[in-house]
């Protein structure tokens, strides 16, 4: 049994690992990229940030054409509900990284999808357990610069996941992308179907 891809997928704007996880659904899939604003009054809730972040983005996408599917991923990561920006110098990145240290936080994330004039979408949220990262460490890693190539600050497909100790719920959606649940999701909106046939087919 295989996958029959009822429309061509379009990841619009993919960050950090996603490419690199849709890739395992085998599936065959294409790449835009656009600046789209989302403006400044958006939720404090990781939830609701995400999920809102998504659909703003596929709302205001420029000129989709309404025979594809555009899928659009935005993960936040956050300490008892607060979100916490993501670093942009050495610096940062080692405050960052000590606020993670020995504690758990939150990586939430919202993907959603655009096709025949509807838009769906869904959030799954993981609880990640961090080692107690020493000075030497945090340095260490900051050195790999995998804190500024992801979009959550670190990285469990690289050097990351030796950062670690524990995963509650789906290690896809820390890695980047909850690819089963995304499976699922695109086969109950009709945009993926079981196939007795050996290869997956797209439009």
């Amino acid at each position: 049994m295989s996958i029959v891809l009822k429309k061509n997928i379009i990841l619009l704007n993919p960050e950090g690992n996603c490419e690199e996880l849709f890739e395992e659904l085998q599936l065959p899939f294409s790449t835009t990229h656009q600046h789209i604003p989302v403006g400044d009054h958006l939720p404090e809730n990781p939830f609701e940030y995400a999920n809102t972040t998504v659909v703003i983005k596929l709302l205001r996408m420029k000129a989709p054409h309404e025979s594809l599917c555009y899928l659009h991923v935005k993960r936040v990561i956050s300490i008892e509900g607060t979100l916490l920006p993501l670093p942009q110098s050495k610096n940062e990145a080692r405050n960052f990284l000590k606020r993670l240290s020995n504690r758990q936080h939150r990586v939430t994330t919202a993907v959603g999808i655009r096709y025949d004039q509807q838009l769906s979408s869904f959030v799954v949220a993981s609880d990640v357990t961090m080692k107690c990262l020493s000075e030497k460490i945090i340095q260490q890693y900051i050195e790999t610069g995998e804190p500024f190539e992801q979009d959550i600050g670190y990285n469990i497909m690289g050097v990351g996941q030796n950062l670690v100790s524990r995963i509650d719920g789906c290690k896809y959606n820390v890695a980047g992308l909850p690819i089963k649940i995304l499976k699922d999701f695109l086969s109950e909106k009709g945009i993926i179907s079981a196939s007795e046939e050996a290869e997956v087919h797209g439009h």
